[in-house]
């Protein structure tokens, strides 16, 4: 008996993981979203000159980075809820 509850719960965590990830994602796509428009609202305001060329080029790679953190993150607790899940099942059908 103990073993099967144990076993849910074990699935639970993996279930709220997964969930965990894909908050993870969504948040830091959002702030990718706002970061792009904050840098590119400057962009356009700017001269001409060096400075104008790198902050282009910064806004578009920050939105790059945060998209790569965002895959990194989902993939690490999407696995980790996977990994508990499968535990939890055979755990649940070992009884």
């Amino acid at each position: 008996m103990t073993q099967r509850l144990i076993s849910t719960l074990v699935v639970i965590t993996g279930v709220l993981a997964a969930s965990v990830g894909l908050l993870i994602a969504a948040g830091r796509l959002r702030a990718a979203g706002r970061a792009y428009r904050k840098i590119g609202t400057l962009y356009e305001t700017m001269p001409e000159g060096w400075s104008s060329w790198f902050l282009g080029g910064f806004s578009g790679l920050t939105p790059g980075t945060q998209w790569l953190r965002a895959l990194a993150a989902l993939a690490v607790w999407v696995t980790v809820g996977a990994w508990f899940i499968g535990l939890g099942l055979r755990l649940f059908w070992r009884v």
